[in-house]
């Protein structure tokens, strides 16, 4: 008995090893964060290769919190998507057995999509996908969307996942982010949200595409740590990343060479200008100037962010001094230039194992989110501005325990060199409003699609679910 007693534990962190999750530590829980709660978006939620899924390629359970969490020895409820996911993660269908990535061969395996897997269970990761720094405000009526996906009335993508993570199992009056993690007495927060306000000028390919003045930003980050504030916990507060450096752009290398003007003009491309990765391959060789990030363009985006993070340095150290909160600055811009200059040597040989190139180890699928090893790096910049900030010791993640069982680290499909434009499919790419429509679609078509665990063994979804919800009608 004792001997299988032992052979289960040893499968059982065997497991966690390989799902790319460190085994559990000897080291005693971290009190600061023992009611850790999260506020945040795509990033924080464990959103990666184009999928919200509680277990994937990486999964929520390798959300960079979550990494933190489990360092630190304490628990952090997170609101689970069931597979395939909401929706699926994006994967490598290597069509035509090449061996090699080609154009439209990332897409998603499945056309359904999960649910929450667990929805009586109340969380503390709050972050929701797609949510940015004047959204995070909005409030949602839990018994109004259920009503709608029940009878089958249209719902707005954006209102389905906020009710899939804050929700559920539904409560009276409305909901956010701010007054959900206001109510759970938080004895600790981690804040990272900002980077949806500048994402556009990356995936959009113009510093225009984001109309929001650094003074505007700043109110609405100091409105938001200001409502945190009411908890009277500490905070752990990210600023924003170069969003030019993500792996959703390429070089133009020399397979673009020219673009087109709005007068019909052609000027030309250098070979280290930027262009998306999900770029239409009827528009080569010469797509449109405004498809181009030049040197011009990429500092005019870089000036930008580096002025909403004034900004937030601003808000950190008011809400400090005016409401007496300790906070600890999280300084990802720093952390993201690091990764696209020098890339990281992970098991310490002198080859850089980790780059932020498409299939690099740090980017996902998805070119935007991270993998789970980039989630252990963004755990360890919050761990290290925690410990620094509050005298903690908590562990750092094993990133290079974590890179084994990552399947986008050493991926047999990384490129030599840049990505192939149009490499993921064109129903599948990374344009957020289209995300959000494709799930309201589905999920208004009834709550059949749901696939929760939500009691009621042998009925149909959509009866276990009316039945969950039954007090609210």
């Amino acid at each position: 008995m004792m001997k299988q007693s032992r052979r289960i534990v040893w499968l059982a962190l065997s497991g966690l090893v390989a799902i790319g999750v460190a085994p559990p530590q000897a080291h005693a829980a971290d009190a600061r964060l023992r009611r850790l709660v999260v506020v945040g978006d795509s990033v924080f939620a464990g959103f990666s290769s184009g999928g919200f899924v509680g277990r994937g390629r990486a999964g929520q359970v390798d959300s960079a919190p979550a990494f933190v969490a489990r360092r630190a020895g304490v628990s952090l409820p997170q609101p689970l998507m069931s597979s395939p996911g909401v929706p699926p993660q994006l994967a490598i269908n290597d069509a035509n057995g090449s061996g090699q990535l080609d154009p439209g061969e990332v897409r998603r395996n499945s056309g359904s999509i999960g649910t929450r897997a667990r929805p009586i269970r109340g969380v503390r990761n709050l972050a929701v996908p797609g949510e940015d720094t004047q959204s995070v405000f909005d409030e949602i009526s839990p018994a109004v969307i259920a009503r709608k996906l029940f009878t089958g009335d249209t719902v707005d993508g954006r209102d389905v996942i906020k009710f899939l993570v804050l929700g559920v199992p539904p409560r009276s009056g409305s909901i956010s982010q701010v007054t959900r993690a206001r109510d759970l007495r938080p004895s600790f927060l981690m804040v990272w949200l900002g980077s949806n306000d500048v994402l556009g000028m990356a995936t959009g390919t113009s510093p225009d595409a984001v109309t929001l003045n650094p003074t505007q930003f700043g109110r609405r980050f100091s409105r938001l740590l200001d409502a945190l504030a009411d908890t009277h916990a500490g905070m752990a507060v990210a600023n924003l990343p170069d969003v030019t450096g993500i792996a959703a752009l390429r070089r133009a290398a020399g397979e673009v060479t020219s673009c087109r003007q709005s007068d019909g003009a052609v000027r030309p491309v250098a070979a280290d200008d930027l262009l998306s990765i999900d770029l239409p391959r009827s528009e080569l060789p010469t797509p449109r100037c405004t498809e181009v990030l030049g040197p011009t363009e990429r500092d005019l985006v870089r000036a930008k962010i580096v002025a909403f993070n004034a900004e937030i340095a601003a808000g950190i150290a008011d809400t400090e001094q005016r409401r007496g909160v300790a906070i600890a600055s999280v300084d990802t811009f720093g952390l993201f230039d690091r990764l696209r200059q020098q890339g990281v040597d992970i098991d310490g040989n002198g080859t850089v194992d980790l780059t932020t190139g498409y299939l690099g180890g740090i980017f996902s699928l998805d070119g935007i989110h991270p993998t789970r090893t980039g989630n252990a790096l963004i755990a360890n910049a919050f761990i290290d501005a925690i410990n620094q900030r509050f005298g903690d010791a908590i562990p750092a993640v094993n990133v290079a325990r974590v890179a084994l069982g990552d399947p986008l680290v050493a991926n047999g499909f990384r490129p030599a060199g840049e990505v192939p434009f149009g490499v993921i499919g064109p129903d599948d790419g990374n344009d957020l409003q289209d995300f959000f429509v494709k799930v309201a679609d589905q999920v208004s078509r009834g709550a059949r699609d749901f696939r929760g665990d939500v009691g009621g063994s042998g009925r149909d979804p959509f009866d276990r679910l009316k039945h969950f919800f039954k007090g609210l009608f």
